[in-house]
């Protein structure tokens, strides 16, 4: 998971995950992080994390938005840059999943099977490393297998998928057995045996 530690005259402020597609950012109410400051404009920049990475962007801000000192427009972020926006500056943080698979484990099969719709019945092993799954434009996810856990990451569409009824983000998310995946409306069984 990913986050951003908000630091304003050199003390911190608070920490962030960054939990959606889009995390916007700036001076007014309405903004996913509101940074208080008449230096930073109203909608001054985003956070956009997709199948590619997570991305900051500049939104046409007034004063301009810098990484690592380096005025931007848009730029990958890495673990430990810093955003500078105004006075604030926003330190990208990953937190990293130690999860290493050992040769001794057996390793287990996962699959999805279909609940709803048209392919009701249907089964799908997930035999690579990464498996992509929905419509493009509305909502794709893909499930990537780590020897024997599989994580499910949204990548792109209008909504977010859920999971056992409850909506996900755009972190990865490890599946289990008998976990219900919804993707607009169509239904899918996670299975591991």
């Amino acid at each position: 998971m990913a986050k951003v530690v908000v630091i304003f005259n050199g003390q911190v402020q608070k920490d962030m995950n960054i939990d959606r597609a889009r995390l916007n950012i700036g001076r007014r109410p309405g903004n996913d992080l509101v940074l208080d400051h008449l230096a930073v404009s109203g909608r001054h920049a985003a956070i956009d994390t997709t199948s590619e990475g997570t991305f900051i962007l500049d939104l046409g801000s007034t004063n301009g938005t810098s990484v690592n000192g380096q005025p931007i427009k848009k730029h990958l972020l890495q673990d430990g840059d810093v955003i500078e926006l105004g006075k604030y500056q926003l330190k990208f943080v990953v937190e990293v999943d130690n999860y290493q698979f050992s040769p001794d484990e057996t390793l287990l099969v996962g699959k999805i099977k279909v609940l709803t719709g048209a392919n009701a019945g249907k089964e799908m092993i997930l035999s690579k490393p990464v498996t992509t799954l929905g419509s493009p434009g509305i909502l794709v996810v893909s499930i990537a297998r780590e020897g024997n856990r599989f994580k499910i990451t949204f990548v792109e569409g209008k909504l977010f998928p859920k999971i056992n009824s409850e909506t996900i983000d755009a972190r990865p998310r490890i599946l289990s057995h008998g976990d219900e995946i919804d993707l607009s409306g169509t239904k899918m069984e996670f299975q591991l045996s």
